[in-house]
């Protein structure tokens, strides 16, 4: 169902931690416009792999819709910015980094870089 959106809209107003469903919109390659909590500001790199608004403010939610439906090559810009952003989620990548944590926790001191 991503994969077949133009653009997906994160119209959250708090309490996010992290934004997994942006991820998977951006892997899906939807365009992603969502609310600017810290946790989505940090998933679409500050801008350049999908647009914010001020949460709770439908008027600039609109006006960020409008924009982005009149422009294709906004839209790819995004898109591309956003294939390169998700390659941090991958697992290969996170399971070093959970490992790593795991062994932080357990004392062991033997990390995995």
């Amino acid at each position: 169902m991503l994969a077949s959106s133009d653009i997906y809209v994160g119209p959250h107003t708090g309490g996010e931690s992290f934004g997994i469903v942006l991820v998977e919109a951006m892997a899906a390659g939807a365009t992603v416009v969502a609310s600017d909590l810290p946790a989505f500001r940090s998933v679409l790199a500050e801008g350049a792999a999908g647009a914010t608004f001020p949460a709770g403010d439908s008027a600039a939610l609109a006006s960020t819709l409008l924009r982005l439906l009149d422009s294709p090559t906004e839209r790819s810009r995004l898109q591309a910015g956003a294939r390169r952003q998700v390659s941090a989620y991958d697992w290969p990548t996170v399971t070093d980094q959970v490992l790593e944590v795991y062994d932080l926790v357990l004392g062991s001191g033997v990390g995995r870089r």
